[in-house]
């Protein structure tokens, strides 16, 4: 929020309430949207390192060495490289969606929301009991 070009507009404003004035300021934000997007990201899972390093093993590197030039050498590493590294760590698209997270609401307003839901679905199955019972 450090950045001028974020703010709209800043106006000061003096309501004459007391020697202070107000000050109004009219930053833009992005619509909240909860559609699904894609984007693209790899999986650094333990199995996933484990097949790298694996891979990364069975390379014999002779083709890094036979390379005369310290570039072409320097290319041919990368590629071999890459290719191990793309195999054990592909790209895969995952579809995302924007959720609204309430930063306020701390974990003990979750776990007296829970015990409130149960204690009230307690108070409701004996309310249709005792309807049953009566009829």
């Amino acid at each position: 929020m450090n950045e001028k070009k974020s703010i709209n507009s800043l106006n000061v404003m003096d309501l004459g309430l007391s020697d202070h004035y107000a000050q109004i300021l009219s930053i833009p934000i992005s619509e909240f949207s909860n559609k699904p997007y894609r984007i693209k990201k790899r999986h650094f899972s333990e199995a996933n390192v484990q097949e790298f390093l694996y891979l990364l093993n069975q390379v014999t590197w002779q083709e890094v060495y036979v390379e005369p030039d310290i570039s072409a050498k320097f290319i041919t590493f990368m590629g071999v490289f890459l290719r191990c590294y793309n195999n054990a760590f592909p790209i895969k698209t995952v579809h995302m969606r924007d959720t609204i997270k309430n930063k306020w609401i701390t974990q003990g307003i979750k776990i007296s929301s829970k015990i409130m839901q149960l204690l009230d679905n307690q108070r409701r199955q004996q309310l249709w009991k005792r309807r049953i019972l009566n009829i």
